[in-house]
């Protein structure tokens, strides 16, 4: 019997959902899914340190970039904590909506890779400083 680990997309919905509620929003935005991303963005970078993350977020985005070109819009910067830059001129430019789609994409992403070099299971252990994010056990008995 095997654990059920979230999967990258669900987590994904997960993370912007938490943010939306912690933000006092009612439903699901780009805000909310531009807080998810910087939040899981700093939280892997502490992980997996700065060399690490970014080669990580540069191969998510890469991804998916074909499916989203405007996340060729997003640009990383690095101060303390890593920054997701171009957000507010990608909303301004193509809509919420689009926007927030391709972060859930890059989010997804992301996580999916991560998953498989360090296993599923322990990406929402990774993000747990982000938000708690239950997970489920299957097939367990």
């Amino acid at each position: 019997m095997r654990t059920y680990a979230l999967g990258a997309l669900e987590l994904t919905r997960r993370l912007v959902a938490n943010a939306a509620a912690q933000n006092g929003a009612t439903g699901v935005n780009a805000r909310a899914s531009h807080i998810a991303s910087e939040r899981a963005c700093r939280d892997l970078s502490r992980s997996l340190g700065v060399a690490g993350f970014t080669a990580l977020l540069t191969r998510a985005l890469s991804q998916a970039e074909l499916d989203h070109p405007l996340l060729k819009g997003i640009h990383l910067g690095h101060g303390s904590e890593p920054v997701l830059n171009g957000l507010d001129d990608l909303v301004a430019q193509h809509g919420g909506s689009k926007v927030d789609a391709g972060l859930e994409s890059m989010l997804a992403t992301m996580f999916g890779l991560l998953g498989r070099l360090i296993g599923e299971d322990m990406v929402p252990r990774l993000l747990e400083r982000v938000a708690p994010i239950e997970t489920h056990d299957k097939d367990r008995g």
